[in-house]
């Protein structure tokens, strides 16, 4: 499982960065040479957040759906993702902007908004390539 856990931390940073600056590469009007400096000031900060967040979530969500059948645990597993992905923009905002998320939301909102898309982004791509990992006979053979 650390093995497989290992390979979709890499990835899921990979496509996460790579999704998350093509994105904002398009809504900004950028040509495709601004991508590779977006992606580089990208992984500065969503590397370290998905290894220090991510990857226990990950985990948890593994052994709170152990004991499912494998479509349910399917099932949890993403809503665990997603409903992680959803709180890190308000886990966030609480570690550093907590005035303005407890009193002026809409504020906050329009400050973290991009966060929260790219914290559901790189949560489904973790999701996605952690069970497509899982799936693999490659993977299952060397555990």
């Amino acid at each position: 499982m650390l093995k497989r856990k290992i390979l979709t931390l890499i990835f899921a940073s990979l496509l996460s960065i790579s999704l998350i600056s093509s994105w904002f590469a398009y809504a900004d009007g950028e040509e495709l040479k601004a991508l590779f400096p977006m992606a580089f000031f990208i992984s500065w900060i969503a590397i370290p957040a998905i290894l220090l967040y991510g990857l226990p979530v990950s985990f948890l969500s593994e052994k709170l759906t152990e004991q499912f059948s494998n479509n349910q645990r399917i099932c949890w597993s993403f809503v665990i993702h997603v409903i992680f992905g959803f709180g890190f923009v308000f886990i966030a905002g609480l570690l550093f902007e907590s005035q303005t998320l407890l009193w002026d939301f809409n504020q906050f909102w329009r400050s973290y908004e991009i966060i929260f898309i790219a914290s559901i982004i790189t949560s489904v791509c973790f999701w996605v390539i952690d069970e497509s990992l899982r799936t693999c006979p490659l993977i299952k053979k060397t555990n």
